[in-house]
């Protein structure tokens, strides 16, 4: 009776499974620097303050975390072919760069960013459980 060697599968799975680590990881980040910056302002005057503030600091967000969506949101869809998760996940980063469009409105900035982040994450969330499903 032959045994299937999963060595091949098992290695390929880590790698998945960092990568979505990562882009998870990257959009709590957005969420909490979105929730937590008026805070941080206060404590960490000064530059560290003022990058975070910057439109800099959101294009450099954004570069990782839409690779790093990308990637994770490939990877599941091959895995388990299901559209739903990227789905989100492009909705989410729809609303992230919609928030780095100079909108007149400061408030509707936070609430792409906010929204954009939640979309991404719940986007995230269902892709590793469909993943591990599939496995």
């Amino acid at each position: 009776m032959d045994v299937p060697d999963t060595g091949d599968r098992g290695r390929s799975e880590r790698r998945t499974s960092i990568v979505e680590c990562t882009a998870m990881s990257a959009s709590l980040l957005c969420l909490v620097h979105c929730l937590a910056l008026p805070v941080l302002l206060l404590l960490l005057p000064g530059a560290l303050g003022l990058f975070a503030e910057s439109e800099a600091f959101h294009y450099a967000a954004l570069a990782l975390v839409v690779p790093a969506a990308l990637a994770a949101f490939w990877l599941g869809y091959r895995r388990h072919g299901a559209a739903g998760p990227a789905a989100l996940g492009a909705a989410g980063v729809t609303c992230l760069v919609g928030a780095l469009l100079h909108s007149p409105i400061e408030d509707l900035e936070t609430v792409l960013t906010v929204t954009g982040s939640l979309l991404l994450i719940a986007g995230h969330a269902i892709n590793w459980r469909l993943r591990i499903r599939a496995c």
